[in-house]
């Protein structure tokens, strides 16, 4: 994660320019290597990569998550613990509370979100989200499915005709980021993206900035 320190007297244009960057795509598209490369990489903008509670069992194949069962789940929702929650492939989704903590205090945050549940995501974050759609060609993701051995030939069929459907029909808004080919590139175009979002503040601020990485 990271995070920068802002001073009290920037903290009305540190709000302001704290953006929610919701990352979608197919799943084999690389969304858990482009998080885990760009939390390896210095941003000049405050961003926290929220983990996202998932009822599904720790997997070393899949992507570091905060696993509860499904009575576990459904407590913390009843507390009112998410800032947001959905449901897809069988199993509940969710992100804490401090992706809204981090937004007030002028801290940008990046998760792994439902291209599914967009229209949910723009109710709650409004003119703060920013959707990004990772992209992958259908020959790559079908090989990469099989790659990791997960499912068969008939269900990755089907992935790639849902695939499709769901990249047709994202909002207009949202942007389109291609992985097919180096992660390196694709992390680096992603940052510049971020950084582009999040230039608000002044630079006498981003000047003042500490930087550190959790």
């Amino acid at each position: 994660m990271h995070t920068t320190s802002l001073s009290a007297n920037n903290s009305a244009s540190a709000n302001h320019s704290a953006k929610l960057f919701y990352l979608v795509g197919p799943s084999g598209a690389g969304k858990d290597s482009l998080i885990n490369a760009l939390r390896k990489q210095p941003l000049s903008c405050s961003l926290y990569i929220a983990p996202r509670y998932i009822t599904r069992a720790p997997d070393s194949t899949a992507e570091d998550h905060i696993a509860l069962s499904s009575t576990e789940f459904s407590e913390q929702k009843q507390q009112g613990l998410f800032a947001m929650q959905w449901q897809a492939n069988g199993y509940q989704y969710g992100v804490g509370n401090e992706v809204n903590r981090q937004l007030n205090n002028g801290v940008s945050v990046l998760f792994n979100g439902s291209r599914a549940h967009i229209s949910l995501a723009r109710q709650l974050f409004g003119d703060r989200l920013r959707m990004i759609a990772l992209e992958v060609s259908a020959d790559v993701l079908a090989e990469r499915l099989r790659q990791r051995g997960r499912e068969s030939e008939a269900e990755i069929m089907a992935r790639l005709t849902r695939n499709q459907h769901y990249q047709s029909s994202l909002p207009l808004d949202c942007w389109r980021l291609d992985n097919n080919h180096s992660l390196t590139e694709t992390t680096a175009r992603l940052m510049a993206y971020i950084q582009s979002q999040t230039t608000e503040q002044s630079l006498s601020n981003q000047q003042q900035q500490e930087f550190c990485i959790r």
